[in-house]
């Protein structure tokens, strides 16, 4: 029997269940947009490439809330960042400062997303710097519930083996950045993109198409699909002889992720039903994430 959303329900991203969380998203936007600055002046310094992801992820933040420092940051940068790497550097300063002035970490939500908004920070010139990386593991140590999450945990273990000798090799570098984008996804270097709002990467996701049986099996969908409205891609998952409904839990055969992540996540790259999902297969559940890559293909191939 197909189980399908329960009468009244919102809209997924609609304007109500906007309203709604109109705070919740502004926090996390801002714990996000703070912590990607602090990533961004942890090596004491601006270097040219971090300027197109100065600019992509001020813009972001734009995009929803008005902000002096993001649009004075903007319109620096798109002046060629006139008065050179210190000139910016200090207007970064000064978009800090007054952000923090006026934010204050009330919970383990904001904690996070500032955290991830750090990392972002760190990694966006796909570069790590020593001072960068003595800072990051003083934040994490500082916010010892993210070790939960095994992503944190491996990126620790790898940001504290590069730091035995003083120095940072590219290997090394690479290994950092690799883990930052499990969490927050690749760099605005390599995407030209901002990472606010992107999908991290769930530990242990299927990656077989293969491996996604729809007859009989409960479909939880999550995530801005690529492949068309939430409603479609249910309809889709019906017709194979699959059902869905709206909540994770252990009779979840398949938590589907969408490439694109929610406005109304609880974290800048992950929701609620996707921690949900890791903390049943963290306790051994059979639960399989699929992300949507994967799961257009195994729609391909299904009848």
């Amino acid at each position: 029997m197909t189980i399908v959303a329960k009468r009244g329900e919102l809209p997924h991203e609609g304007a109500a269940l906007g309203r709604i969380h109109a705070d919740a998203n502004r926090r996390k936007a801002t714990a996000y947009w703070l912590g990607f600055l602090r990533g961004v002046l942890a090596s004491s310094s601006i270097e040219t490439l971090e300027f197109g992801p100065l600019r992509a992820e001020a813009g972001r933040f734009l995009e929803n809330f008005q902000d002096e420092g993001a649009e004075e940051l903007i319109e620096d940068l798109g002046a060629g960042g006139e008065g050179g790497q210190e000139a910016i550097f200090r207007i970064v300063e000064r978009a800090e400062a007054e952000r923090s002035r006026d934010f204050r970490m009330r919970d383990r939500k904001d904690a996070t997303n500032e955290l991830y908004g750090f990392c972002a920070g760190i990694a966006c010139d796909n570069h790590i710097t020593p001072s960068e990386v003595e800072t990051l593991l003083a934040r994490i140590a500082a916010a010892p519930e993210a070790l939960e999450d095994r992503r944190v945990r491996s990126l620790e273990w790898a940001a504290r083996r590069s730091i035995v000798d003083g120095r940072i090799t590219d290997e090394e570098a690479g290994d950092i950045c690799g883990w930052i984008s499990r969490l927050v996804g690749d760099s605005c270097t390599d995407t030209g993109l901002a990472t606010y709002g992107n999908v991290g990467v769930v530990d242990g996701a299927l990656r077989d198409p293969e491996g996604v049986v729809f007859p009989e099996r409960m479909f939880v969908l999550t995530g801005k699909f690529s492949i068309g409205p939430r409603k479609v891609v249910a309809a889709l998952v019906t017709e194979r002889g699959g059902a869905w409904k709206n909540t994770v839990c252990k009779q979840t055969d398949y938590l589907v992720v969408a490439a694109s992540g929610s406005r109304d996540w609880v974290h800048s790259s992950e929701g609620t039903k996707i921690l949900k999902a890791m903390e049943i297969r963290r306790n051994g559940g059979r639960l399989h994430v699929v992300e949507e890559p994967t799961f257009a293909s195994a729609l391909g191939h299904a009848p």
